[in-house]
């Protein structure tokens, strides 16, 4: 039989880890953080979310040095929580991935459509998502080099960019409100979805060489993306034309630095985060709907790979409901709903993780455990509480719906996991019924 090929080294699972959660998207997403923190709360708010994910990323080593698969968190959830419940949260986490990346699409074309006028926004998408399916099918090695060639050149221009534009002449930091506290959870509510993603590396643990050194990589990645992002939110909140900026306030950030060197600069980092999220969301996602596949919870045809050891289908299949959510969102311009949907299903992610990791603690004690997140259960029991909350916070976000101040992000999530746990029920219901003839016999 046709298996994955441990090919990645540590430096693919920073790259993968970090990679996934730098998204041109990130940088609206700042916007929305500054204007739940103002000033210097913006910065310090995500500086506190990448903290925060510090927990979470012990508990996901946990359960990847416990059970490392290519279904990861399906893996996870159905031993520690029941079947049911963790093929519904599978399929609500795979619609996360595609919406960040719809999203991240959006902003990325609007970003090139600034620059390049003659050539809608939506064409470039379209051929930077066909870039990255080509490169997948490829082979995991090839897309794990795409994904360190990409990451570490954005993290680089991001801090530098960053730290320059800081010294730009014209700007000041506003006054922290009064009501600070209220603002300051806000933002670390929304600056979750800053790192949405970076567990999203996980699925890759049959093809990563040394699985053991998974939690040292999640928690450099975590700290790289704080530091880019949390000096990009300070520039934006001291910088008054980048509330204006629109679409791509990175622009304006580079232009500041480095006048149109930096414009152009920054575009170019525009650009190649369609490598990172794009390339790795699809290596990611497509793993965890082959091993959906090959187990009978999804197609069976989906549970196949290439001769290259890829699952080709599943990359086609995501590749293509990728495409048509873009195209919707460029044809209403609604992006903000599925950056408060992002936070609100990745702070509910770490705390289902946490739920799980505890009910194979103590279903499973016995199973050999590469690494263990220290304290007992302090870190899964203050995950659960922490992001509950946080997800909460993201969840009653107004969004850039009609009547804004309506639920809309619970309302669309609600409707999304009826949609799973309808799917759910029949494939289980169906599944009893093929055993029950052999049972019995």
């Amino acid at each position: 039989m046709t298996v994955l090929q441990r090919v990645l080294g540590f430096r693919t699972i920073v790259s993968t880890s970090a990679g996934l959660a730098f998204a041109a998207v990130n940088f609206l997403a700042v916007l929305e953080i500054r204007g739940s923190a103002p000033g210097v709360l913006a910065p310090i708010a995500i500086l506190v979310a990448g903290v925060l994910c510090l927990l979470a990323a012990a508990v996901f080593s946990e359960l990847n040095g416990t059970l490392p698969s290519a279904a990861g968190i399906r893996v996870w959830t159905v031993r520690g929580l029941g079947d049911p419940f963790s093929l519904t949260f599978t399929l609500l986490y795979l619609t996360t991935i595609v919406a960040v990346i719809a999203a991240d699409g959006f902003v990325l074309g609007s970003a090139l459509q600034i620059a390049i006028p003659a050539v809608p926004g939506v064409l470039w998408i379209l051929l930077f998502l066909a870039a990255a399916l080509l490169s997948n099918l490829r082979g995991v090695r090839s897309a794990g080099l795409v994904q360190d060639l990409t990451t570490y050149f954005l993290l680089a221009a991001l801090i530098v960019v960053s730290a320059v534009a800081l010294g730009a002449p014209g700007g000041h930091l506003p006054a922290t409100p009064p009501d600070w506290a209220s603002g300051l959870f806000g933002g670390v509510a929304l600056a979750v979805f800053v790192f949405t993603g970076f567990e999203w590396v996980t699925p890759l643990a049959e093809e990563i060489r040394d699985p053991k050194r998974m939690p040292t990589g999640l928690g450099l990645s975590l700290l790289l993306l704080a530091v880019g992002f949390g000096l990009f939110a300070l520039v934006a909140a001291r910088l008054p034309g980048v509330s204006a900026s629109g679409l791509a306030p990175q622009l304006t950030v580079g232009h500041a630095a480095l006048g149109a060197t930096g414009f152009w600069v920054m575009l170019v980092v525009t650009v190649v985060t369609a490598g990172t999220t794009f390339n790795g969301g699809f290596a990611a996602a497509s793993r965890l709907v082959y091993a959906l596949g090959r187990t009978g919870y999804l197609p069976a045809s989906l549970g196949k790979l290439s001769p290259r050891f890829v699952p080709a289908r599943a990359l086609y299949l995501l590749a293509g409901t990728s495409a048509v959510l873009t195209i919707l969102v460029f044809a209403t311009h609604r992006y903000l709903i599925l950056i408060n949907a992002g936070a609100t299903l990745e702070s509910a992610m770490y705390v289902i993780a946490a739920l799980a990791l505890l009910g194979l603690r103590r279903r499973e004690a016995n199973l050999p455990r590469t690494y263990r997140a220290p304290g007992g259960r302090i870190i899964p029991v203050a995950t659960v509480v922490l992001f509950g909350v946080l997800g909460l916070g993201a969840a009653l976000t107004p969004t850039d719906l009609p009547l804004p101040q309506a639920p809309w992000t619970l309302i669309l999530l609600a409707i999304l996991a009826v949609a799973a746990y309808t799917y759910t029920r029949r494939v289980l219901k169906r599944r009893a019924a093929s055993r029950a003839p052999a049972s019995s016999m």
